[in-house]
């Protein structure tokens, strides 16, 4: 089970995560921490992005791989997904870039999440 730090504030979190080695989810005040993934997952990864990536090629639309953080403000969490996809310009909570709020798209391991 993944290690839980308890009743941390946003800037908390980010303050920790900025400065952290590792990658930690955000929900509803706790972290967790995020296990690391198999090579046939990476191979499946880059596989889904090469795809997607070359259907928007002729879009203004980006794909990130999972090192950029995202914010889901319905939600109340900052993630990581394996993949995410904005349209146009993309929108970061602060000046610090590593924060995206507005994807369109973003692909878990467990399936996808769509904000339309």
């Amino acid at each position: 089970m993944a290690q839980r730090k308890h009743n941390l504030t946003v800037r908390d979190y980010l303050q920790f995560e900025r400065s952290s080695p590792a990658r930690h989810d955000f929900y509803q005040g706790e972290i967790y921490a995020l296990a690391g993934s198999s090579e046939a997952h990476n191979i499946i990864l880059s596989n889904i992005i090469i795809t997607i990536g070359s259907q928007l090629r002729k879009r203004p639309c980006r794909i990130y791989p999972s090192d950029l953080r995202i914010r889901i403000p319905k939600m109340n969490i900052y993630t990581y997904p394996d993949a995410s996809i904005v349209c146009g310009t993309p929108l970061f909570d602060d000046a610090e870039r590593d924060t995206l709020l507005n994807p369109l798209m973003i692909r878990y391991y467990q399936g996808l999440f769509c904000d339309n």
